[in-house]
């Protein structure tokens, strides 16, 4: 364990707002590394290079010069669980001072073990996602006893049946927010399932929890997304479909990105099964420019406000099951005027929305169309490019 610079001059900094005494903090090759002198500051102190050496608790400087660098006062070595971590130096008559001294060893030890306390948590963290990370990316061919036995000192339980669900923001966030949600979200689902383990990425949450019936999966993905919006954050969950064993965790994860993506789509929907979705199964392999195409073929001679404002109509229509009433209620006008735009789409692209056979081509422009739209939210979230 090291004394830190950063943290010795802030504990430096405090003392002398206090107490007039001038203190030096030292490290373990005796160059101060703190100290209520700034010129001090990066220098070589060698009576505390001498308690480091000869294992001294303390060490009296009674003149200038005695030893290089130091001057008159009192230094005392710093410990932490019997190894030393640098040394303190104190101006001022030797009884005066040391109350002093062991109330600042004992506030400057306590601070160092709990860094190296929060540096191991933060050590076994990065460890842990690191080991779920692998997880997901080779779950077929991961699962041997030693890896079993490296996830349960990581304090994951393999031998538990696992489920995936994924979690990303409606729209992008900065960076300093989605990590403080994604925290907050993290403790949260271990709150609630005590199995789960959270693996954070660029603009993604994952979960691989224990819950494993579906209608238990969607109500622990129901709490997380209140718990998020009570915290003024926007999400979307996707939530994967039951695998037979942790083998098909890969898959897993694969499927409730797809499911996430779909909700995304939807743009109203906030938690979705891989179970409900059907396009999105296969229509990640289809590139993107191929979507455009297939757009710009129906749509061949719109305008980008005009296709805008006929998808718009589309959406509306097919979401209200080709009601005329129900639409025209929804985009507040008229049935004649509905009748008159869904006219128009059908003499400009040679296919009539209101008929059966037309549906289906509309179906997969609407769905390309906002695959469109999402490309850029979905290359920025995911770090893809086309």
């Amino acid at each position: 364990m090291e004394l830190q610079e950063q943290q010795a001059q802030a504990i430096v900094q405090e003392i002398n707002k206090v107490l007039p005494q001038k203190i030096n903090l030292m490290n373990k090759e005796g160059l101060i590394i703190a100290s209520t002198d700034p010129e001090r500051v990066q220098t070589f102190h060698g009576g505390a290079a001498r308690i480091i050496q000869d294992g001294l608790d303390e060490l009296r400087i009674y003149r200038d010069n005695e030893y290089p660098g130091a001057r008159p006062g009192t230094n005392f070595m710093l410990q932490v669980e019997g190894e030393p971590i640098g040394v303190l130096g104190i101006t001022g008559p030797y009884e005066t001072i040391l109350p002093l001294a062991n109330v600042i060893r004992k506030m400057t030890e306590l601070l160092v073990h709990e860094q190296e306390y929060q540096r191991l948590q933060n050590h076994q963290t990065y460890q842990r996602q690191l080991f779920l990370r692998e997880l997901l990316a080779h779950s077929e061919t991961f699962l041997t006893k030693k890896q079993i036995e490296h996830g349960r000192l990581l304090g994951i339980d393999l031998t538990l049946p696992r489920r995936i669900v994924v979690a990303d923001f409606v729209q992008s966030a900065a960076a300093e927010n989605h990590s403080d949600i994604f925290s907050l979200l993290s403790m949260e689902a271990q709150r609630l399932d005590a199995g789960c383990r959270s693996v954070p990425t660029s603009q993604m949450l994952i979960f691989v929890t224990t819950i494993r019936p579906q209608a238990e999966l969607r109500a622990f993905a129901g709490k997380l997304l209140t718990f998020a919006q009570n915290h003024g954050a926007r999400l979307c969950f996707g939530l994967d479909a039951p695998a037979r064993d942790n083998t098909g965790l890969r898959l897993s994860f694969d499927q409730a990105q797809k499911a996430l993506y779909s909700c995304h789509r939807k743009g109203n929907v906030r938690i979705k099964s891989y179970d409900e979705i059907n396009m999105e199964i296969f229509a990640d392999l289809i590139p993107l420019a191929a979507k455009r195409e297939y757009v710009q073929k129906i749509f061949h001679d719109y305008t980008p406000p005009e296709l805008d404002e006929a998808i718009q109509t589309l959406e509306c229509f097919f979401e209200h099951d080709g009601s005329i009433t129900k639409t025209a209620d929804a985009l507040y006008i008229h049935k004649n005027t509905l009748q008159q735009h869904l006219r128009k789409i059908a003499a400009r692209t040679g296919y009539d929305p209101r008929s059966l056979r037309s549906s289906a081509v509309f179906y997969v422009v609407l769905y390309f169309y906002q695959d469109i739209h999402l490309a850029g939210f979905a290359s920025q979230a995911h770090g893809k490019t086309e």
